[in-house]
């Protein structure tokens, strides 16, 4: 295989990759090459390492090494509070914030009828199960601020507001159509200090 078949292939792997186009994959194969042999073989380990070792927790969904996540392992946060978010990544960007002590539920994304995807491809049986046991006792809707997020929150308030929980939607303050993980740890902070009762 020829070096332009190489490159190209490594260049069109880089561009699946969100918010990389095709100049920005060609940076970070030019990169490459300029990296030492140890440095990629370092890079290409930890790459399979995380592909093979991390999986969803079974509680919560987030990332973890082990069955059930360092966070919901913690007995120290507030068990009877719970963070929905969309995605892993915004489990992180809250957690910068040191504004909120509780658990977190991650739905795996968004109603989009858009791209296809509507309630059923939300994962939320495991959310029920925990709030038919009756022990939480708040819940705190942390979705995107855009169109995707409404209709899931709007979603979430039909199968949750049965139960008997306090239903919070993060405070107004992050812009409408930003996505959580890149707001600021600040504004972010703010947001949960400020949640505000729907149910």
């Amino acid at each position: 295989m020829g070096f332009k078949r190489i490159f190209g292939e490594l260049v069109k792997g880089f561009s699946r990759f969100p918010g990389v186009g095709r100049r920005s994959a060609e940076r970070m194969v030019f990169y490459l090459l300029k990296m030492k042999p140890e440095e990629v073989k370092q890079f290409a380990e930890n790459v399979q390492e995380i592909h093979n070792h991390i999986k969803p927790c079974k509680l919560c969904n987030n990332f973890s090494t082990k069955d059930i996540c360092s966070i919901c392992q913690d007995p120290k946060r507030e068990q009877d509070t719970i963070c929905i978010v969309e995605e892993p990544k915004d489990i992180m960007a809250i957690e910068k914030t040191s504004h909120y002590r509780g658990l977190y539920y991650v739905l795996l994304g968004s109603i989009s009828p858009l791209e296809g995807l509507g309630p059923e491809n939300l994962d939320i049986g495991k959310l029920i199960n925990r709030l038919q046991k009756g022990d939480i006792k708040e819940v705190v809707i942390a979705t995107d601020p855009d169109t995707e997020g409404e209709l899931t929150v709007q979603y979430l308030i039909e199968n949750i507001s049965k139960y008997k929980v306090k239903i919070y939607r993060i405070g107004i303050g992050i812009p409408l159509g930003t996505q959580i993980e890149y707001i600021d740890s600040a504004t972010l902070g703010q947001a949960l200090l400020e949640r505000k009762v729907i149910t």
